[in-house]
């Protein structure tokens, strides 16, 4: 029996399918697969039979250690708890944690499972830095600008992106708020909201722009007299960017920390 750490995933799109590529093609990662659930099964029908997993139910029963989601925030809400009372759990669809019941579920299931959460990074530069000074700031902010083609309005009633024929701002407030309106794509927001001073501290500005071929993502923290100031500029591919292919594998790769409970990784 391999030693190497098992990592289960549910999602096998643009990052699951990527992933799963650098896991088994590329040993030195030291990674093995224990699972490949999607909700297409279309979709992953050339994979070895070893690594599918129909029924998510069943996960347990391949013995992962880390189950990354990569496709959806409905798959915390529905097995979040689950996962983490059998092994690490590391979501890519953050905008589940804006429902404060659901992250206070999993935090307690972790620490009584003596399991981790981890919250990785994906293509947000400085969030160690937001989580560090946690203590220290007044005020933390975000700027994300996208191509209008990237955005998923289905959750946001009253947009119509035909209309939107130059730079518009969709949405100001707080990263609570911002996450149900469009949960698939503002992932970056949620991130900077759970490093730093939390989901309704945290301004969420969301600006769509036509003319754009990649996300924008702008970063600002004051307090105690300190202040950061962050800007990162990354392709996109659909909803996601390039950078959080290559983000996220070394999260997987980097998630093995001690204590139980939530890690940004």
């Amino acid at each position: 029996m391999s030693d190497r750490p098992r990592i289960g995933l549910v999602g096998y799109g643009y990052i699951g399918s990527y992933v799963y590529e650098q896991i088994t093609t590329r040993p030195e990662l030291g990674l093995d697969i224990a699972f490949v659930h999607n909700r297409s099964p279309g979709r992953v029908s050339a994979l070895p039979a070893e690594h599918l997993l129909e029924d998510l139910g069943a996960f347990a029963g391949r013995n992962p250690d880390l189950v990354v989601e990569v496709a959806h925030p409905d798959i915390t809400r529905d097995h979040g708890r689950a996962f983490l009372e059998a092994a690490d759990y590391m979501p890519l669809s953050l905008t589940a944690f804006a429902d404060a019941g659901l992250k206070a579920g999993l935090l307690e299931t972790a620490r009584t499972a003596g399991t981790r959460l981890f919250v990785p990074h994906g293509a947000v530069v400085g969030l160690d830095a937001l989580e560090e000074g946690r203590e220290t700031w007044d005020e933390v902010g975000m700027v994300m600008k996208k191509p209008v083609r990237s955005l998923d309005f289905s959750n946001a009633p009253g947009i119509d992106p035909e209309a939107i024929t130059a730079e518009t701002t969709l949405f100001d407030g707080t990263a609570r708020e911002i996450c149900p309106l469009f949960p698939r794509n503002v992932n970056s927001h949620a991130a900077v909201a759970l490093a730093g001073i939390g989901f309704d501290r945290t301004r969420s500005v969301l600006i769509a722009d036509p003319a754009l071929e990649a996300s924008i993502i702008e970063v600002e923290a004051r307090g105690g007299g300190v202040e950061i100031s962050i800007r990162r500029e990354n392709p996109m591919k659909g909803v996601s960017g390039v950078m959080t292919l290559v983000s996220t594998l070394a999260s997987i790769g980097r998630a093995k920390g001690d204590a139980p409970g939530l890690r940004v990784c």
